[in-house]
């Protein structure tokens, strides 16, 4: 029989051991310096309501999308109301999902980063302000455009047939163009 290996052999060379040295101070510096704000970050993702932020923008930029510019014909509309608490209604939903989303991706980073993986370099609040805009956000931003083009469409219309009964009783003609009709005494 084989006799076993020797103590000698597993001994660590120079290299090793310099190499053990370095990884030993860098962990050392890591839990120095980054376990402390590892631990801040743990419990803050625990206490933060990121979809209380962003359900308070969600809803900010839907009124300033929808109503930043007010006209008389909106004031009136009874769609209007209907579109903006949709839209509202659309917008805040994504806003949950994604509170959802970035909380859980911060307590994850965190866990991933005390394990010694990369941490996920956006926490949520850049994704925040890439919020998704809602269909029903859409939605209703086309229908005011739309009544808004439809009552300029009017508008231009009535002002043509105006100034072309203007010319047409300067013309002597009745105002929408035909012979004008003379009194009978």
């Amino acid at each position: 029989m084989g006799s076993g290996p020797k103590q000698q052999d597993y001994q660590a060379s120079a290299a090793e051991q310099a190499s053990a040295s370095v990884a030993m101070a860098e962990y050392n510096y890591f839990k120095q310096k980054y376990d402390p704000l590892l631990q801040q970050m743990r419990d803050k993702s625990m206490t933060e309501d990121v979809s209380t932020t962003l359900r308070g923008r969600a809803n900010a930029d839907t009124m300033q999308a929808l109503t930043s510019q007010p006209t008389y014909q909106q004031t009136q509309s009874t769609t209007a109301t209907g579109d903006t608490a949709q839209a509202i209604q659309g917008q805040l939903g994504v806003a949950n999902a994604s509170g959802k989303k970035i909380g859980n991706t911060m307590r994850t980073s965190v866990l991933g980063t005390a394990r010694g993986q990369a941490a996920d370099a956006t926490t949520g609040m850049a994704q925040a302000s890439r919020l998704a805009t809602s269909e029903a956000l859409e939605r209703a931003r086309g229908n005011q455009l739309a009544a808004s083009a439809k009552l300029g469409a009017a508008a231009q219309i009535g002002t043509a047939m105006i100034l072309q009964g203007g010319e047409n009783m300067e013309e002597g003609k009745g105002f929408f163009g035909g012979e004008k009709k003379k009194k009978v005494v």
